[in-house]
């Protein structure tokens, strides 16, 4: 797997992801190669919106015997502020989106409500991406962006204006509505070096960013 080459070559201590959904998939891969490689002093931050899916994803990980490996954050990724509003989500992913060129889910009258579900936990944390940046002063080493279909791009844009330092950026979905965008901006902005993409399931990429 791309990931697990890039974490053997890179041996990134700092890693960030976004959407870790069950634990079972990205975050399960990450975690055994960093502990493959023995990076004792690597810390991985997850971030999950869904409670249940953060839940569940701590038992997967326990079980698998990765749960100290993850730190889960329970949490919406971005400020709420930078949410996009049901008439923005129908506006972007149903009136423009260009579904013959890329996947999208849900069918077209439910798909902005369902999006915008999603992410709609109002009680929870903000910005827990900003947190962990912070926190590893905006030099981290690996960060991988795979939240939800209406995220994507937003989460993007929002952690590239904050980079501080070379990175490895990993965007899954590059062929979904999810990252198709952020993928275009990606290819056209030179400070990425494009280091593998993939065709597989909805498509995925890692790139190395130099601000």
């Amino acid at each position: 797997h791309c990931l697990t080459q890039a974490c053997t070559r890179f041996r990134p201590t700092r890693l960030i992801e976004t959407g870790t959904y069950l634990g079972t998939g990205t975050t399960a891969i990450i975690a055994r190669a960093v502990g493959h490689l023995t990076i004792d002093d690597a810390v991985f931050h997850s971030i999950e919106v869904n409670p249940a899916h953060a839940a569940r994803a701590a038992e997967n990980l326990a079980r698998a015997g990765l749960r100290g490996r993850v730190n889960i954050l329970n949490g919406l990724s971005v400020p709420r502020s930078m949410l996009p509003s049901v008439e923005q989500i129908e506006e972007l992913y149903v009136q423009r989106v260009i579904a013959d060129e890329i996947v999208v889910d849900h069918e077209e009258p439910d798909r902005a409500a369902l999006y915008h579900r999603e992410t709609d936990f109002p009680d929870l944390p903000d910005d827990l991406l900003g947190q962990v940046l912070d926190a590893f002063e905006y030099r981290p080493d690996f960060v991988l962006l795979d939240s939800g279909g209406h995220l994507g791009h937003v989460e993007f844009r929002y952690v590239i204006d904050k980079l501080r330092a070379p990175c490895l950026v990993a965007l899954d979905d590059i062929h979904h509505v999810k990252h198709f965008q952020s993928f275009r901006d990606l290819r056209a902005d030179d400070r990425f070096d494009l280091l593998a993409a993939s065709e597989e399931k909805f498509g995925f990429c890692i790139a190395r960013f130099n601000p």
